[in-house]
Order: C-alpha cells, then structure tokens, then sequence
C-alpha cells in the first residue's frame, strides 16, 4: 500500500539523519510520521496525537513562506507556542504539490549532506503520494472546502476552463487515465457526483481533448467558458457540468458542448433549479402522436421555415401543413404566435433536458 511504502521511506530518511520528521498534506493533517529522534517539542507531540496542526502553528509557518516554497524553508523557533525550529521540504512531484516534508532540526540544521538526502527521498515521498494529491485538491477546491491560494500550489494558476464527463465511472475513470498517462504534464483529474472533472489551466484544447475522451467512452462532455483563475473554478465546473448533461440530452450540440454555445439549454439551467411538472403542459396532447412531436420541434428548431422543415422530415408541403394544423389544434397553440411558439420550443428542450 501507499501508505506503508511513505511510512518506510520516512522511518528511513528519520533514521539516516537522526531527525524526527513528519508529512502533513495540503490542509495540515499529518498523514505520516516517523518515531522520535533529536530533539521533540509540545507542537509536534500534539500533532501526531490530533493527526492535525494547531491554527496558530499554522500561522506561524505560513508567515514564513511555506505554501508557495518550491525550495526547502527554515521555520525558526517559536517559544511561545512551544516549537523548535523545523525545516519545511515541500513535496512535488511533476510541478505538482501533494503536501509537506517536515524535519525537526532544533538548533542543529541538517548537514549538506543530510540536506541533499532529505530532498532526495522527499521527491520519492511526493512521487508516492501523487497518486490523488491533485484530485484531493481539485474536489476540495470546487466544494468550497479549500482556499485559492492553498489550491494555487498544487493546481497552478492562470486562466481556466474545465471539462465534464457523464457516463460510467468506472470506464470514465480508466479512460481519463490512460489518456492523461500520454501528457508530459498532466491536468488535474478527479470523479465528482459520478463525473470526470477535469481542471485545465495549462492551455490545453479543451474540445480536442473532449472529442477525445467521448470517443472513447461515449460519454456526453460539457466544457465551461475560459475564467481567468482559480476562483472561478467552482463556477467553471457548473458550467460545464450543465454543458455536459446538454450534450446527452441534444446530440446536435455535441459531442462536446459548450457553455457559451448551449441556447436555450443555459437559459433552462439558469432559471430551473427543480423539474417542473410535467402534468398540463402544452405538449400533453400530443405525446401519443410522436410523429407530431418531431415534425413540432423540427419546425420550430428551423425557425418556423416550411420548406425547410419539408425538406429535413421528406414531407410534401401539402401534408406538412396539414401536420402543423393538428399540432395546433392538439396544443391548442397559434404556431403564428411568438409566445406560443416559445413556450412549445422550450417545453420540447426541457423533455430533453429531464430525460438525461
């Protein structure tokens, strides 16, 4: 397991440079800790009991620069909350932050020697544990359960857009696998509500890589609009959340949809946050006539065009106005009226959109 492998590199490393040491992950929680060695202190005793660091212990680091460190950083001593001074290596692995190294130096720092081992083994540490050290991050961050600037460290920063897959978790996570396996530098991946969430911040091509992952798994994929950073990321995933349930629920939209491009789609998501009742709506009379219902929305969908519409369902125009007469009279609906042509418009789409 996972764990046990970080556990012996750790107990190792401690040994080799009689140190004890540490690893917390991105929200502070100690995930691994080594046995004493060298000097101990009050902060650390209670950190491996709690399995978490105290806010003010917390402070103290962060004010001497360890979240955005790409570098190991000194954290001097601090009498007053009882804690020795202590060398923070951070943990990377392919650009990105999976946690934090920390080694109890007290006032003896490590040896260059013992310096380059720690850095060293702290890369295999990050390598280890980077097997959801970005998807922790990116779920956490959607829910509102990390900050931005903790979440900068892993995810980078910049401009954004994020991906939605809907399908089969099972084959959407194997299949997002194997295609982020061919990328030198990866996106962050993870599976939200039986989803594939997908943070691109590095300008990769959004659709391209939409098409790609939908060939493969036959999912439908949403895609939000670019955001300039990471504060929108929870947004962007709604978007495109949306974006993605459009494309199962209207094939023409696809197989990548997106939010800038999703019509009355984004309206309906914008204004309905439960599924209307579908009892007495304008379409009721006409439900056991399926061939009206296609001829409705073909009709509407090119823009009231008869010819058109003639030519896309292989009708005479003689019998599609015939069609268009019983739809009315069914409907109850003047296909002449532009009110009523927008409540049977958005009453087909909404069928659609309950129906994925």
């Amino acid at each position: 397991m996972i764990a046990d492998d970080v556990q012996e590199l750790l107990e190792s490393l401690a040994a080799a440079v009689g140190r004890g040491m540490s690893v917390d992950d991105l929200e502070g929680r100690v995930v691994a800790h080594s046995a004493h060695h060298g000097d101990a202190d009050p902060v650390r005793a209670h950190a491996i009991l709690s399995r978490s660091v105290p806010a003010e212990v917390n402070a103290w680091q962060e004010a001497h620069g360890v979240i955005g460190a790409r570098e190991p950083v000194r954290v001097p001593e601090n009498a007053a909350l009882g804690m020795v001074g202590r060398l923070c290596v951070p943990l990377l692995h392919q650009d990105r932050r999976v946690g934090y190294l920390w080694v109890i130096e007290g006032d003896g720092p490590l040896s260059p020697q013992e310096r380059a081992r720690t850095v060293r083994d702290a890369a295999a540490i990050a390598a280890l544990l980077d097997d959801g050290g970005s998807s922790h991050t990116l779920a956490h961050l959607i829910g509102g359960e990390i900050g931005v600037r903790r979440a900068a460290g892993v995810l980078g920063e910049g401009p954004l857009r994020v991906l939605v897959l809907r399908g089969e978790p099972t084959g959407l996570r194997e299949a997002v696998g194997a295609e982020l396996a061919r990328t030198l530098r990866p996106p962050a991946f993870t599976m939200l509500d039986r989803h594939a969430v997908l943070l691109l911040n590095r300008g990769e091509d959004a659709v391209a890589l939409g098409e790609r992952l939908a060939a493969r798994t036959g999912a439908g994929a949403g895609v939000s609009a670019p955001h300039p950073g990471l504060e929108w990321a929870a947004r962007a995933h709604r978007e495109a959340l949306v974006a993605a349930r459009a494309a199962a629920a209207e094939p023409a939209l696809g197989p990548v949809a997106r939010w800038p491009h999703l019509g009355v789609y984004r309206l309906l998501s914008e204004q309905l946050t439960d599924p209307p009742d579908r009892s007495g709506g304008p379409l009721d009379a006409l439900r056991e006539h399926p061939g009206l219902v296609v001829t409705l929305e073909t009709y509407l969908d090119s823009g009231g065009d008869a010819q058109e519409t003639a030519r896309l369902l292989h009708l005479h125009r003689t019998s599609l106005y015939y069609r268009l007469a019983r739809i009315e009279q069914l409907a109850d609906r003047d296909l002449k009226n532009g009110t009523h042509r927008l409540e049977l418009h958005l009453a087909l789409k909404l069928g659609r959109w309950n129906a994925v």
